[in-house]
């Protein structure tokens, strides 16, 4: 502290001039007569107010220079994750009975006693608000919580932060995802305001939050922007160090959630293998069937063997679907030694599987138009498995060939036969399809220039088969294709036709109502009008006549009543037989969707099923394989068997049962669609994860993680009743749950790139280090404040220099004015 003055007009010597003036005017100027006593009075009065005006002159201040840190704030962000519910790692603390923890009543507990993460933490940051309150009154602190973002919880002097804690009681660690960036950018956030004396980030340095999820997720780069305007970062880093060495895990995954198998069709499953450290080490993969009653069925079996360290190994394996019903499909790995995480070893694919699925053996001879767009058509449909086979022209010195494999019993539902000559099959295993139509086996034959009597079938075992007499006289030799021989020429100089075929164009005329040949596209045309639109074939086979036989039937013919297509019976199969060839000029010519209908209807028939919904209920759902954050629609649809009456005044009932039983009710919407025969009702509403609302005391139908069954049951007001049930799966992914170590090593990274402005990397253990260090920065921080106090600057002390010298005057100019002296 020290004396200075700061004359008027910033002039000493003006100042002491003006003082000497003033000062001899009051003491020169004095009234005759005064006495002695009256002298010194008047003297004594002018002397206070020359003194004060002497002092007004110089204006003396007293200026005091002192040290001290600038105000600033200290931002704290805590982790408020799910992960701060695993373990610490250090077991030599344990959590208080009851889970209580001083200064935090209400934290949840640890498994088996040990001390969690968020035990931990708090007990951190407890230790930390104590010291905190030690430091200089300048000090405030922000108190942040954090998961995929940051929200501001208390805000003070520093000193007052350790007598806050226990009011935040109902702060838990719910956040399904960790983003280390978000308290860092909301701190800077409010620095704009109030300077920053530092950021304290105490988590486990999971970062979980993925890079396109809409925000800010490096925590790198807010680092970097935290280092560029001088403010240190210090982290305290939670729960055990990652465990050295290699990572070893082996992971199945892209299972599809859903398939629909029909029963005997063989369906590729596919899914990808990951596998990480386990490099030339046998890795066994099962597919294993489960039924509604837990019943398990081994589907099939691999081993994989890698020679690489990590390696993805993407893989179709076949399997034959069962009998009818749903079913689980369960991709698993066994767990190699040394895998420490074996909740990703496994993956559930829900299959319906459904009767009547035809498998299809198509035996072709010529690469002709019409395979092509045959084969397109039928591999259209999820229920039909297709297995072509092509069997060259120019391979008949090997003929026939061996269809062993093929032709065993039960192998194939339906044999279609395009154009192939008989020789390429041979009359053994002619026989043998003609055995095994008549125990069940549908077969088609289709029209060409070696079918029928031109193909040799006539003097086969197959005659007795089709529904169609044979001519015999037309038979070809086999060997080349046609294209490659010179046709016969006709008396008007014009190609002849060859054996038992028809000249075109053939129009197509329904014979016969029948559900093959009613494909009912327009509503507005009759069944033989929509037929007649179709552009006209090109020729087609001559029959020698259509056999008498119960069942056997004429659907097609052409204009001059010749049949076209003939269907029949054989034993326990269905036979049909084509005398066209040409069904793909429909798709060319814009008809494919009659194209599409009429294979369909034909192959539908061959397997003995009719496609029918009337009054059943099919039961959709968007998701079969959800996570407890997601949420699945599903849908009721119910036709009528009926005229649609009643529809929709019925009642409905949506359950969702557990494995264990337990059973939940869910809200239903209904709505009535269509009229008459097209009637339906549809019922909607959804499923959801237990995180799936973010406030979970409304959430009435939230599921924790598990196999669930979802029941739908209707009656309408016939009293007609209709039920149906699908599983599936609701999963915990909650990423803060899956990474069990601590990354420690992206705090360490973190708090070095603020290392020039003073940031340092901490453990749980060294608090006391990190307020020592805080301590120092506000030290280091310090500057020199100035505090100045000028006479005159303030009310107080101008007031008091006026009423002195203005006093001083008024009573030594009272007293003359008595004395007579004025």
């Amino acid at each position: 502290m020290r004396l200075s003055y700061d004359p008027i007009y910033n002039s000493g010597i003006t100042g002491l001039v003006l003082t000497i003036l003033v000062v001899s005017l009051l003491f020169w100027i004095m009234p005759l007569g005064v006495t002695r006593g009256r002298r010194r009075l008047l003297l004594a009065l002018r002397g206070i107010a020359a003194i004060t005006l002497v002092l007004a002159m110089l204006r003396p201040s007293w200026v005091q220079t002192d040290n001290r840190p600038a105000a600033a704030t200290l931002a704290i962000a805590i982790d408020t994750s799910r992960s701060m519910t695993l373990a610490s790692g250090d077991p030599s603390v344990t959590t208080p009975a009851g889970g209580a923890n001083e200064g935090h009543p209400n934290v949840p507990s640890a498994i088996g006693g040990a001390e969690n993460r968020w035990h931990q933490q708090w007990r951190s940051l407890t230790a930390l608000a104590e010291g905190l309150s030690s430091l200089d009154d300048h000090l405030n602190v922000s108190l942040y919580r954090f998961d995929d973002s940051s929200e501001r919880l208390v805000g003070g002097p520093a000193g007052d932060l350790s007598r806050t804690l226990p009011s935040l009681d109902t702060v838990q660690p719910d956040g399904r995802l960790s983003n280390l960036a978000s308290p860092l950018e909301a701190a800077v956030a409010t620095s704009r305001s109030t300077p920053l004396a530092g950021i304290v980030l105490i988590s486990d340095g999971t970062q979980t939050m993925p890079s396109d999820a809409g925000q800010t997720s490096d925590p790198v780069a807010s680092a970097q922007w935290v280092a560029s305007i001088g403010v240190p970062l210090w982290t305290v880093a939670l729960g055990p160090r990652a465990a050295s060495g290699p990572e070893r895990d082996v992971s199945v995954s892209s299972l599809p959630e859903t398939y629909r198998m029909f029963t005997g069709n063989e369906t590729d499953v596919s899914l990808e293998v990951q596998t990480r450290g386990y490099a030339g080490t046998p890795i066994e993969l099962t597919l294993v069937w489960v039924d509604e009653a837990g019943e398990q069925t081994v589907a099939a079996t691999r081993t994989i063997t890698s020679d690489q360290d990590a390696s993805r190994e993407v893989m179709n394996i076949p399997v034959v679907a069962p009998d009818p019903g749903q079913y689980r499909l369960i991709a698993g790995v066994s767990s190699p030694a040394g895998e420490t995480d074996t909740t990703n070893d496994q993956q559930i694919s829900f299959v319906d599987v459904r009767s009547g699925g035809g498998r299809v053996l198509y035996l072709e001879g010529t690469p002709r138009l019409e395979q092509r767009y045959l084969r397109r058509a039928l591999r259209r449909f999820p229920d039909l498995e297709l297995t072509y086979r092509w069997i060259p022209r120019d391979t008949s010195s090997l003929w026939p060939i061996d269809l062993d494999d093929d032709l065993q019993p039960g192998r194939f539902d339906v044999i279609i036969l395009g154009d192939l000559h008989s020789a390429a099959l041979g009359q053994e295993q002619l026989s043998r399809i003609a055995e095994l139509v008549a125990s069940g086996t549908a077969l088609l034959t289709l029209g060409g220039e070696r079918t029928y009597g031109p193909g040799g079938y006539e003097a086969t075992p197959l005659a007795n088969v089709l529904p169609v007499q044979l001519d015999g006289a037309t038979a070809q030799s086999p060997g080349r294709e046609t294209s490659d021989l010179r046709r016969p020429l006709g008396p008007d100089g014009a190609e002849a036709l060859l054996p038992g075929q028809l000249a075109g164009p053939v129009s197509l005329h329904i014979a016969a109502v029948h559900p093959i040949t009613r494909i009912d596209l327009d509503a507005s045309q009759s069944d033989e009008d929509e037929w007649l639109a179709l552009p006209a074939m090109p020729g087609g086979n001559r029959f020698a006549g259509v056999k008498v036989a119960p069942g056997v039937q004429v659907l097609l013919e052409d204009s001059q009543a010749q049949p076209m297509m003939v269907v029949g019976e054989f034993g326990q199969g269905r036979v049909a037989s084509l005398a066209f060839d040409s069904t793909w000029i429909w798709w060319t010519s814009g008809a494919s969707e009659f194209h599409r209908r009429y294979w369909r209807q034909l192959m539908l028939w061959m397997l003995s099923r009719e496609e029918t919904t009337e009054g059943e209920l099919e039961l959709t759902m968007t998701r079969r394989r959800m996570s407890t954050s997601e949420r699945s629609l599903f849908t009721a649809t119910q036709r009528p068997g009926g005229e649609g009456e009643g529809v929709g005044a019925g009642d409905w009932t949506v359950e969702v049962v557990s494995a264990s039983g337990d059973v939940r009710s869910l809200d239903v919407t209904t709505t009535t669609r269509g009229s008459g025969d097209a009637m339906r009702v549809e019922a909607s509403g959804e499923v959801a994860g237990a995180a799936a609302d973010e406030n979970a005391e409304t959430l009435t139908n939230g599921l924790p993680p598990g196999i669930y069954r979802l029941r739908v049951r209707s009656s309408d007001s016939a009293g007609q009743a209709a039920a149906a049930e699908l599983p599936f799966q609701v999963i915990d992914d909650t990423r803060e749950l899956a990474v069990r170590n601590a990354d420690h090593a992206l705090l360490d990274r973190l708090a070095l790139i603020t290392e020039a402005a003073g940031g340092e990397s901490f453990r749980a253990d060294q608090i006391s280090e990190l307020i020592e260090r805080i301590g120092n920065q506000r030290r280091r921080a310090e500057r020199a404040v100035i505090e100045k106090w000028r006479l005159g600057d303030g009310p107080l002390s101008g007031w008091l220099v006026f009423g002195l010298f203005a006093g001083s005057l008024c009573v030594e100019w009272i007293l003359r004015r008595r004395w007579g002296l004025a």
